[in-house]
């Protein structure tokens, strides 16, 4: 009869890894898939867990605490054993030579763990990208004003000229508008 993913026991990994990680890192007091080390120094998460449909085990470093802008601050790495003798990656991890892996292992945790996460998402300042548009819409509208004047100096057609001046002035008015907001002035014009 097979194993089910959690009767396969997680201490016999969980041991390779902390000999592996050392002291920094502790192990989980109950160790069950997904095992989680956590490394309070460097405030820092790494937790693995066996990918059963692709035969390997993944590794995942993670700031400790939970905000972290929507897994965009983690680090992955995996690692293929050798299977031979078994069929799946379940029974590898329950019966197999993980004392015979731990060099490899050792590498790939040791890069892991040394690199340093990605740098927080900057959020946008909302004021600074509606003043970049509010600035750009002006150039645009200046930049079909010049063309529309030339096209009333040199007699040709300006009626689609003027379309084009309105929209890109309603659009400059809209955004003004919002600059005005976001620096707190109340507009008059609502």
């Amino acid at each position: 009869m097979p194993r089910t993913l959690t009767a396969i026991p997680a201490e016999r990994l969980t041991t390779v890894v902390t000999g592996i990680l050392g002291t920094e890192w502790t192990p989980p007091a109950n160790p069950a898939w997904p095992v989680v080390f956590t490394n309070e120094a460097a405030d820092r998460e790494l937790t693995l867990y066996p990918d059963r449909k692709n035969s390997r085990l993944v590794f995942v470093l993670t700031p400790a605490d939970t905000d972290d802008d929507f897994g965009r601050r983690q680090r992955y790495a995996k690692y293929t054993p050798a299977l031979t003798g078994h069929d799946t990656i379940d029974s590898w991890l329950a019966d197999g030579d993980l004392d015979a892996v731990a060099d490899a292992l050792a590498v790939i945790l040791e890069r892991l763990v040394e690199l340093p996460l990605p740098e927080r998402a900057a959020h946008p300042d909302p004021l600074g990208a509606e003043r970049e548009r509010l600035a750009k819409h002006a150039q645009e509208l200046a930049a079909h004003a010049s063309y529309f004047a030339a096209g009333l100096i040199w007699s040709q057609p300006v009626a689609d000229d003027a379309q084009r001046l309105a929209t890109l002035a309603r659009d400059l008015a809209h955004t003004a508008t919002r600059v005005d907001e976001l620096r707190g002035h109340k507009n008059s014009r609502r």
